[in-house]
């Protein structure tokens, strides 16, 4: 998790700052009283502790970080989704009349390389 804390409020700013020590990047996520990608008072509930504040900011964190990740696989999915169609067009040009089995040979070259795909991504964290 990365933050940067901008608040209006000195006692809040202070506050954020100890408990974020950890945290707190200068490319990060901006924490605010008032405007910015996560707010006090809204995105997180007032008053909060250490750990409650850690565990909202996770929560928070995981779903913008999973958006990112959503949004590079569709890439990636389009590229496969090109593959897929070059796989559809070598199995339309092979003389077996099995429709059955070329679909079953289609779905199982897909779903390897789908499952590939996901795993590099995982493996790169």
């Amino acid at each position: 998790m990365r933050f940067r804390i901008e608040c209006k409020s000195l006692l809040l700013q202070k506050a954020l700052e100890e408990f974020l020590k950890d945290y707190i990047w200068e490319d990060g996520l901006v924490v605010s009283d008032e405007k910015g990608d996560i707010i006090i008072g809204k995105d997180i509930k007032k008053p909060f502790s250490h750990s409650q504040l850690l565990l909202q900011l996770e929560k928070i964190w995981q779903k913008k970080d999973n958006n990112k990740e959503i949004k590079n696989l569709e890439g990636k999915f389009e590229i496969e989704m090109d593959i897929f169609d070059d796989l559809m067009e070598k199995e339309k040009n092979k003389k077996s009349n099995n429709l059955e089995e070329k679909l079953d040979i289609l779905i199982n070259e897909f779903s390897m390389k789908l499952k590939n795909l996901i795993k590099e991504e995982y493996d790169k964290k």
